[in-house]
């Protein structure tokens, strides 16, 4: 009996040795698999920016306004955690891939013909997938509309595509617009909060106005601020000076004709202007 009880006892300690450090091995790895970053919670945390480009190319007038609209996007982008890349070079169009990471697409002042056809398909190829578009001032003075009476050059009826789904209207032309910082009165036409929030309305305001009779007007458009009457004659009648359009493809376009100046892109309601529309599409 006592050779056999010996063993027995040695088997049965090893065997409960055993199955403890199986435990504490289990314990051990459920404990590091918690501190091992796999968390799907933790995924969420760790987003990329989004990623605005901001395109200033004209070969039209040049408003000289790029150091100071940059300026102001990249205050704005600050404020909101997006990253900026800035170009006058119209071969940033030229990668379909390259173009389609960016969020949103401004053009700042852009004038006259800018981009080549085959850029053009790229910007259009952008919007189909849902590209945002902000644009100002000038950038309505590119591609004027084939349909527009008193708009001549400028790449007219070349890129109609462009004037309908970009800026969403073509200025005309003789005349365009107001004498520069014309005093005028900016009311909301929209209830849109999200992009009228934090200004003072009524807007009093300088600025060179853009005309748009006998140019075009896109009214897929919803008319946003208008500006109030700056003259005698028909075409200085209150009207549209921003307008957007929430696409049926899931892009947005937001346009305002204001960013005449070097100044405006300090001006404190302007800037809360654009920045309401950065936030505006980033957020959707």
């Amino acid at each position: 009996m006592k050779s056999t009880y010996l063993p027995l006892k040695y088997l049965l300690i090893f065997f409960l040795f055993f199955s403890c450090s199986d435990a504490e091995m289990t314990i051990a790895e459920e404990d590091n698999e918690e501190q091992s970053g796999d968390d799907p919670v933790n995924d969420d945390d760790s987003t990329d920016n989004a990623k605005i480009l901001v395109f200033t190319k004209t070969s039209g007038f040049n408003h000289n306004t790029k150091e100071e609209s940059v300026a102001m996007v990249n205050q704005i982008a600050t404020d909101l955690s997006f990253d900026v890349e800035v170009s006058d070079n119209a071969s940033i169009f030229d990668d379909q891939e390259s173009v389609n990471n960016f969020d949103v697409i401004f053009f700042t002042n852009t004038s006259g013909n800018t981009l080549n056809s085959a850029q053009r398909n790229v910007v259009e190829a952008y919007a189909a997938q849902g590209g945002h578009f902000i644009s100002n001032h000038a950038a309505s003075d590119s591609y004027g509309h084939s349909t527009a009476g008193t708009v001549n050059g400028g790449g007219k009826g070349e890129w109609d595509w462009y004037a309908e789904h970009v800026t969403g209207c073509s200025v005309r032309n003789g005349p365009n617009h107001t004498a520069n910082n014309f005093g005028a009165t900016v009311t909301i036409q929209n209830e849109n909060t999200d992009l009228t929030k934090m200004i003072s309305f009524p807007w009093d305001d300088n600025e060179e106005w853009y005309y748009w009779e006998g140019g075009y007007l896109n009214s897929s458009f919803t008319e946003l601020l208008r500006v109030s009457d700056t003259g005698d004659n028909s075409y200085d009648d209150a009207r549209m000076t921003a307008h957007y359009w929430e696409r049926p493809d899931g892009g947005i376009s937001f346009y305002t004709s204001m960013g005449h100046s070097k100044n405006k892109y300090s001006d404190a309601e302007f800037v809360q202007l654009m920045k309401n529309a950065f936030e505006f599409i980033l957020d959707r």
